[in-house]
């Protein structure tokens, strides 16, 4: 048998208790645990009602690109051209219809959400 001392116990006591507590700070490290990004393009249309057809708003000049959730939603709080689209392209257009969460089109080459505005 080894003889410990009190001394010896209390130092290896500490160094366990430290490496126990680094473990958990570099667990946070993890990169698996960040969300992965993707760019979306959010695009502004004139709904289409009985005598008149979808029209992209200002010919795309209001298109934004917002960042989302890989496979989430983009949420209406993250449209920053939303209001100009409505009132700045020569035409008053109603974004009430907008919901809070709008659906991504996740299945084409860039990402898209389009935005139906009425009048």
């Amino acid at each position: 048998m080894t003889d410990i001392t009190r001394r010896n116990f209390l130092k290896s006591a500490g160094v366990m208790a430290l490496a126990v507590a680094a473990a958990g700070v570099l667990s946070g490290c993890n990169s698996s645990k960040n969300p992965v990004m993707a760019d979306v393009k959010v695009e502004y249309w004139r709904e289409k009602n009985n005598w008149l057809q979808d029209l992209h708003i200002g010919n795309g000049a209001y298109d934004e690109t917002v960042s989302v959730v890989k496979g989430g939603k983009v949420k209406k709080e993250q449209l920053t051209k939303l209001g100009d689209a409505c009132s700045k392209s020569g035409t008053t257009y109603y974004a009430n219809k907008v919901p809070d969460e709008i659906e991504v089109e996740w299945e084409t080459k860039t990402p898209t959400v389009k935005i139906y505005l009425h009048m």
